[in-house]
């Protein structure tokens, strides 16, 4: 495991890619605001924009998924108040015992700015034996609610003649995720080739026993199929200043959304702006730093030394004291949930520990073999 030598991305992150400088594919191409041609970018918007506008066939120019959080707010209102454009917003929902109060309050306040919102929820059943079996199989609860809430906008927009799709941030740009890069920095048609997605193959589900039947909202488009219904998938942030979650957050919140009260001890998220639908996530960074070696606070530390705001010093003291922090209790929350015992969730943990990383030196409790922004 190595380290970028400008922020603190890892050589272990999934489909990531180095350059021979040593930086890592963010750094490598970031552009600070005075350094990109925003005249050609505005241009290839224009473009977009004439795209959709040109392609109403259902009365709405594009599609934004939403939760109602920092990033989909600012993406609707600005899509509306600065593109000029009519916005239909998707919403997957988690369960009713999932979703948090914060969660519902703060899509209500998105909506009630003027906007069509489509929700779609699958079966909790379903949703919760899936999330089991992702977690068992694949050490990533989140896998299975990925797919089904990465699907859901695109099957809106080919059922209903949508050819546009705004996503917030490329997980390229912003992460080093290179399966998603697409023939420009904005292009996000290939959205479903990130790791976790793995091209939208549902073959993992129904080799566990699911039927096809009770995933449908789980199955993404075929490249045919958005192919022939000429779907654009974009990524805001190649044409918006300063889209982060430090803007976003402070936006959203002067705009009605409710953030919770930052606790990086137990959730790495200091900003308290992130993921706010649910709290599960938190778990699944949890693992995600013990199967990788970085967590929550490294791809927010990651994002703030790229863009200036904060040292790589200081990034790795943040790192250090918060990016392997969780709330227990809520592991017992989410054993309860997906009715596993908490022996056989930290059975199950154990067995995807990157034991290269890190040593187990108790029951849950590990420690790492490397140092931060160092490497091993």
């Amino acid at each position: 495991m190595r380290y970028c030598t400008n922020c603190l991305n890892v050589s272990s992150r999934p489909n990531i890619a180095f350059a021979k400088s040593g930086l890592c594919y963010p750094c490598e191409n970031y552009q600070s605001e005075s350094e990109i041609n925003w005249g050609e970018r505005k241009q290839k918007l224009q473009e977009i924009i004439q795209f959709a506008k040109s392609n109403n066939q259902s009365g709405y120019d594009c599609i934004v998924g939403v939760s109602g959080g920092k990033d989909s707010t600012r993406q609707a209102l600005h899509i509306k108040e600065h593109f000029g454009l009519k916005p239909l917003l998707v919403s997957m929902n988690y369960p009713p015992d999932q979703i948090s109060q914060r969660g519902v309050d703060n899509l209500s306040n998105l909506i009630a700015k003027g906007f069509d919102c489509i929700n779609i929820s699958c079966s909790p059943v379903t949703w919760k034996n899936a999330m089991r079996h992702a977690f068992i199989h694949y050490g990533n609860w989140a896998k299975a609610t990925e797919f089904a809430l990465f699907a859901s906008v695109p099957r809106v927009a080919v059922g209903y003649q949508i050819p546009l799709i705004w996503w917030g941030e490329s997980a390229a740009s912003s992460l080093g995720e290179m399966g998603v890069l697409g023939s420009y920095a904005g292009d996000g048609n290939r959205l479903k080739y990130s790791n976790t997605l793995g091209g939208g193959n549902v073959d993992w589900l129904t080799a566990g026993g699911f039927e096809i039947k009770n995933i449908l909202q789980y199955i993404y488009p075929s490249d045919k199929d958005m192919a022939r219904a000429k779907i654009k998938i974009v990524f805001m942030d190649y044409f918006m200043k300063d889209f982060s979650a430090y803007a976003n957050g402070n936006y959203a919140a002067l705009r009605g959304l409710s953030v919770r009260k930052a606790n990086p001890y137990l959730d790495p998220d200091y900003f308290g702006t992130s993921m706010l639908d649910e709290d599960f996530i938190n778990i699944n960074m949890y693992v995600r730093y013990l199967k990788f070696g970085f967590g929550r606070a490294s791809d927010i530390v990651n994002i703030e030394i790229r863009s200036g705001r904060m040292s790589r010093d200081e990034g790795i003291d943040l790192v250090e004291r918060f990016d392997g922090n969780y709330d227990p209790s809520l592991v017992e929350k989410f054993c309860s949930f997906i009715d596993i015992s908490l022996d056989e969730f930290w059975r199950v943990v154990d067995g995807y520990i990157n034991r290269e990383l890190f040593e187990k030196v108790g029951p849950g409790k590990y420690q790492p073999k490397f140092k931060v922004g160092i490497g091993i």
